[in-house]
């Protein structure tokens, strides 16, 4: 049985088949890029939007123990936040 060399036995994809598959290959690595990146500004924007809810309990915690203090201290009133004018409520 003669020897046949490996040479003799390869086939090659056309040149456009060989361009469209790395042009197929860049696309693909590009695009996984890009969900990578998007995934990562997701875990930043969950970052940041648990601060804000935690500042807004804290900011509710601080009008309610505000209210509490004002209310103890001027009773049931009608408050203006603009001019800090208060009004009895009877």
């Amino acid at each position: 049985m003669p020897i046949v060399s490996n040479t003799e036995n390869k086939k090659f994809l056309e040149k456009e088949e060989l361009k469209s598959l790395k042009s197929i290959q860049t696309e693909t690595q590009a695009i996984i890029l890009e969900l990578g990146e998007i995934e990562m500004i997701k875990i930043q924007l969950e970052k940041r939007k648990n601060k804000a809810k935690s500042f807004l309990e804290e900011l509710e915690k601080r009008e309610k123990d505000f209210t509490d203090s004002i209310f103890q201290k001027y009773g049931k009133i009608n408050l203006n936040p603009e001019t800090g004018e208060i009004n009895k409520l009877e």
